[in-house]
């Protein structure tokens, strides 16, 4: 890629990944309501794959998510963790997402039938939580 090219590349990607900071996205958890402790573990995940892989790494790696459950909540115990930390804020979530689509939270997580019930209500809240606030700050 010649250096114009390069140039132009990374205008448009400072441009569309700008909103994505572990600060904005801190910001959008609170006004999400997310419990402060949720935030906490959340926060610690995503600064460690920020501070192994880089700002930008990171910023895209979200930006592609496109509601997929972050790779640190994939696992089932650490999700059936998240679920138990937090199981009223996951159940009040998991009806809102119920209204919002107008389906079953079975059928939204049918990807996620290889685990228990638990962790497949926190996987699908926070996949489509977390997705959410990131399509915001890109906006």
């Amino acid at each position: 890629m010649n250096k114009l090219a390069k140039y132009i590349s990374n205008m448009y990607y400072d441009k569309k990944f700008r909103g994505i900071t572990l600060e904005s996205i801190e910001q959008k958890l609170n006004e999400q309501m997310f419990p402060d402790k949720l935030i906490e573990q959340l926060l610690v995940e995503f600064r460690f794959i920020a501070s192994e892989s880089g700002e930008r790494v990171f910023q895209k790696h979200l930006v592609n998510l496109h509601y997929q459950v972050p790779e640190p909540f994939k696992k089932e115990k650490k999700a059936e963790q998240m679920y138990e930390d937090f199981s009223d804020w996951i159940e009040e979530e998991v009806i809102k997402l119920e209204n919002e689509t107008g389906l079953p939270w079975e059928e939204q997580a049918e990807d996620l039938t290889n685990l228990n019930i638990k962790a497949r209500k926190a996987q699908l809240v926070l996949r489509h939580r977390i997705s959410e606030v990131v399509l915001e700050l890109l906006n």
